[in-house]
This record gives structure tokens, C-alpha cells and sequence, in this order.
């Protein structure tokens, strides 16, 4: 009887441990990948040095300018360690939506998903792969720009342990969105038009140029309440000022932005699979 009942259970364990060496494998394939055009990637992220220290400067004559050394609770330092987080994120984004874009207009698709793995997760792990390279060599580089600008960070533990998390979660949501853009293709000819525009509202309204303290009402309100807070305000926020409340409130709106968009990705998703087996893929 003891059988019966543990079995399925060891054999459903066993399934997912195969699929996360499945797809970890797969990750690592791209982080090798990414890797060996890691110069690439390098001088990818010195745009990263021009755009930070030009806004480093800008918010440096800002607070001369009011006389001021704290802003809406953030201090010039607080703000330099604030636009190097929110760069670092904003600019590892690989080029999901166009290759998904591809895949799809060039028929490739077809092939793809004739593979003994799930085309969501086999692209989910070759994004994180290849996103993990980028975002650790722009933090980096970040990093190196901020210590020569303004100094040491004021980084709490529990903002370091935190910013992991919801950095991961943000990443995911990023995901979700693009992949979800991708799939578009079914129906038009070119989506970098959609991906645009999402790119576009989640730099202006997730916080990448200043964190949402300095918005002014009701436009900071509205922007803290969309998703696209979750992606790049949130994680960089937690980082440079964690607060617990916060904290728990952004894993919150994460998750439910992430189950939210997921259930619109595999709608999208299982609508374009049935256009595939109509056509005959």
C-alpha cells in the first residue's frame, strides 16, 4: 500500500528534476555562448558609462541648483547607485521578441516545437542564459562608474539579499511580456513595433531615468500601480532603499503581474500552436 502511494510521487519528482538538468543544460549552452562574444557584450555595456554619467550629472546640477542634498529621500549617492541598478537591468535585455519574430515568419517554428521540450521553456532558459551575462558585466561596469563618481554605496544587508530576488522576478515578467509580443507574428508581419512600444513604457514609467519619488502626482501614483514598476523601479528601489513593507508589497505585485502574464502568454501561445497544426506545421 506504502507503494501505491509513494510512486507517483518519486516519479513525478524525478520529471522535474530531468527537466531542470533539460533546461539548465540549455541555459548554460547560452551563457557559454554569450560568453565567448563576451567583448561584444563589454562594449555593449559601456553604453551603459555614457548614459549614467551624463544623468549622474544632470541630477548633480539638479541638487546644486535646488541647494539641496536630499531629494524625494534620496541623496546624490543614493541616485548614481539608483540609475546603475535600473540601467543594468534595462540594458540586458537580449533580442527575445525579434527572434521569436523569426522563428515564427521563417517557419522555423514548426521545427522547433517538434523538439522533446517545451518551446516556452527551452527559450525561458536560453534568455536567462544569455541575460545573466549581460546583466552581470553591466553591473560591473555600473558599479566601476558609480565607486569613481560618488563613492561607496549605502546598501543595507538585507537590500543586497533582497535585490537577487526581485531582480530574478523582474526578469521573468520581462519574459513573459516579450515572448507574448513575439508570438504576435501569427497574426502580423513585424511586432518590433509592439516590443517599441513596450520598451518605451516601461523606460519612462518604470523609473530608469529617476525613481518614482520625484514623479509628481498623480503621474507617480498611476506609474507605482502599473507592471512596468515591477520590472526596473522596484528591483533598484529595494536595492538602494529597502524597506520591508515595500518589500513585500513589490514581491506581491511581482508575482501577480507574473501569474497574470503568464495565463496571457499561454493563451496567446496555445491560439498560435492551433494555427500551426491548421496549417499544417
Amino acid at each position: 500500500m506504502d507503494t501505491t502511494i509513494w510512486r507517483p510521487g518519486r516519479g513525478a519528482w524525478r520529471k522535474v528534476s530531468l527537466s531542470l538538468q533539460k533546461y539548465g543544460a540549455v541555459m548554460r549552452v547560452s551563457i557559454a555562448n554569450n560568453l565567448a562574444y563576451v567583448m561584444e557584450v563589454f562594449f555593449r555595456a559601456l553604453l551603459l558609462v555614457v548614459l549614467v554619467f551624463i544623468l549622474s550629472q544632470l541630477w548633480r546640477a539638479t541638487f546644486s541648483s535646488r541647494g539641496a542634498t536630499v531629494l524625494s529621500g534620496f541623496s546624490i549617492n543614493d541616485m548614481v547607485w539608483y540609475l546603475v541598478a535600473a540601467e543594468t537591468i534595462a540594458m540586458s535585455l537580449p533580442a527575445l521578441t525579434r527572434r521569436i519574430d523569426q522563428e515564427v515568419r521563417s517557419g522555423q517554428l514548426a521545427y522547433l516545437l517538434g523538439r522533446p521540450s517545451s518551446y516556452i521553456f527551452y527559450n525561458f532558459a536560453q534568455y536567462l542564459g544569455e541575460r545573466l551575462v549581460r546583466l552581470t558585466i553591466n553591473a560591473v561596469v555600473g558599479s566601476i562608474l558609480a565607486l569613481i563618481v560618488v563613492g561607496l554605496p549605502h546598501f543595507t544587508w538585507m537590500g543586497i539579499l533582497a535585490w537577487p530576488l526581485v531582480t530574478f522576478l523582474a526578469l521573468c515578467i520581462d519574459f513573459v511580456a516579450y515572448f507574448s509580443i513575439g508570438l504576435l507574428a501569427f497574426w502580423t508581419e513585424e511586432t518590433a513595433s509592439f516590443a517599441l512600444i513596450f520598451s518605451r513604457l516601461t523606460l519612462v514609467l518604470g523609473g530608469v531615468l529617476a525613481p518614482l519619488e520625484i514623479f509628481p502626482e498623480p503621474l507617480r501614483s498611476i506609474a507605482q500601480a502599473l507592471p512596468f514598476s515591477t520590472i526596473l523601479y522596484g528591483p533598484s528601489r529595494t536595492l538602494v532603499h529597502f524597506e520591508l513593507d515595500r518589500f513585500v508589497l513589490l514581491l506581491w505585485q511581482q508575482l501577480i503581474t507574473l501569474a497574470v502574464g503568464g495565463l496571457i502568454l499561454l493563451a496567446v501561445y496555445r491560439v498560435a500552436i492551433r494555427r500551426v497544426n491548421i496549417n499544417g506545421g
